[in-house]
């Protein structure tokens, strides 16, 4: 699931210096990935408001729409969503962690 919310969290995070630089990023690549993403992903509209993490309030969207589409998991590397592991029902996991358990 995704929202435009995340896109524009995603987007936003993409952007970060080291995660252009780690990865090659040009705002181009960027822009089509997040155009695909957007064509392919089964988006989720009038998102509740959820205000779990203080210390970065944009982590809360991404709990927002596992709340409402009733996900199972929530793959992040965030600390401040990992650190909460639970989400009514949504586990929070890492991408590891998350391989694991779907056998990757």
């Amino acid at each position: 699931m995704f929202s435009q919310e995340i896109a524009l969290e995603l987007e936003r995070v993409l952007n970060y210096p080291r995660i252009k630089d780690k990865n090659r990023l040009t705002e181009s690549s960027i822009k089509s990935f997040l155009n695909e993403l957007l064509d392919v992903a089964l988006l989720a509209d009038d998102l509740d408001e959820v205000s779990r993490v203080e210390q970065d309030a944009t982590d809360n969207i991404f709990l927002a729409c596992s709340l409402e589409t009733h996900a199972d998991y929530l793959v992040s590397e965030d600390p401040h969503l990992r650190k909460i592991k639970y989400f009514y029902g949504t586990q929070i996991v890492g991408l590891d962690d998350f391989q694991k358990i779907i056998g990757l």
